[in-house]
């Protein structure tokens, strides 16, 4: 049942409540319409207002969040409970509270869920691969991911997979639905990972993001999906833009998003254009440039290579928070 109105200088609109929280609009709406999370109370022209109680509750559910809980089941554990406030910590209904101070960089935590599970021995992803298992393999990837963090599961399980699957088609000739299978399963854990992640590490508004992308003839993604994740982890904000970017395309959107840094990953010499990196627009303020992949370890390591995904999280989180 809906309260009686309080005054309005004690409640909160649905965007100033969302900015108290630190989380977006249509988040907060999506919430109601999602999860039963109503604001308790209307103005009296019946548009929906936070109270205080209101926002504890839905505190309370972002730490839940925050500590790996999935977003439906912190909604349930809160939605029903009381959130008695001595006093009304809303005093305006456009005052918006400072938001967490994030470290320059942060070491991987396993998830609350993943805490909470016994230990047993990981499954084999390759027999789970040959056996067309996709179940069950995308969710060992997404398993290894919330107890690993993203660069220890890529460095140790997941790229190691995604080699051996292609070293037997090299060797067979045969086998292209595994490896096309392991693929799809590891894209699909990573970016399941990747939102996780952006729930519980919310990015700073004031930070500039980060692009990825992989220049023309770049078939070979994953590597960039391995990294949103791990930046995501980190509470970076990035936008990856995929595989075979034209320089054209990839000016355009450094030019628009006017990131920190930008990432170009290769796979192979053909595809580490030095020349058309040269091409690139210049912004203001400027950004680091950092490329990745056996590609450009091919062409000689020009200035920005860095060697693994845990070596480029780093350049990339020191251009995001350089003090």
């Amino acid at each position: 049942m809906m309260k009686a109105v309080p005054p309005a200088s004690e409640t909160l609109t649905v965007g100033a409540a969302a900015r108290r929280l630190g989380i977006a609009a249509p988040t907060l709406r999506s919430w109601e319409r999602r999860y039963g999370l109503s604001p308790s109370a209307r103005s009296t022209g019946g548009h929906r207002r936070y109270d205080a109680e209101d926002l504890a509750r839905l505190r309370a559910m972002l730490r839940l969040v925050d500590q790996g809980v999935p977003t439906a089941e912190a909604a349930a554990e809160v939605r029903d409970r009381s959130f008695p406030v001595s006093s009304p910590a809303v005093t305006s209904a456009t005052s918006v509270a400072p938001g967490p101070q994030k470290p320059a960089a942060a070491t991987f935590q396993p998830s609350a869920r993943a805490r909470r599970e016994p230990s047993k021995p990981p499954a084999d992803l390759f027999s789970l691969a040959n056996a067309m298992d996709a179940e069950r393999l995308t969710h060992e990837v997404a398993r290894s991911l919330d107890r690993s963090g993203a660069v220890e599961a890529w460095t140790n399980r997941l790229m190691p997979l995604l080699v051996e699957v292609g070293d037997q088609w090299e060797r067979t000739g045969a086998c292209v639905e595994v490896e096309h299978l392991a693929s799809d399963a590891v894209a699909g854990g990573l970016r399941y990972h990747t939102r996780r992640a952006v729930e519980r590490n919310r990015p700073d508004d004031e930070e500039r993001p980060v692009v990825l992308a992989c220049l023309e003839r770049e078939d070979h993604a994953l590597p960039l999906l391995a990294l949103a994740a791990a930046l995501a982890e980190q509470g970076v904000k990035v936008r990856t833009l995929g595989a075979a970017t034209p320089v054209a395309s990839l000016s355009t959107a450094v030019s628009r998003v006017r990131p920190a840094a930008v990432f170009v990953w290769s796979s192979a010499p053909e595809t580490a254009d030095l020349a058309a990196l040269k091409t690139l627009v210049r912004t203001r303020p400027s950004y680091a440039m950092v490329i990745g992949g056996p590609g450009w370890q091919a062409v000689g390591k020009p200035a920005g290579w860095v060697n693994s995904l845990a070596d480029a999280v780093n350049a990339l989180v020191t251009a995001v928070r350089p003090g």
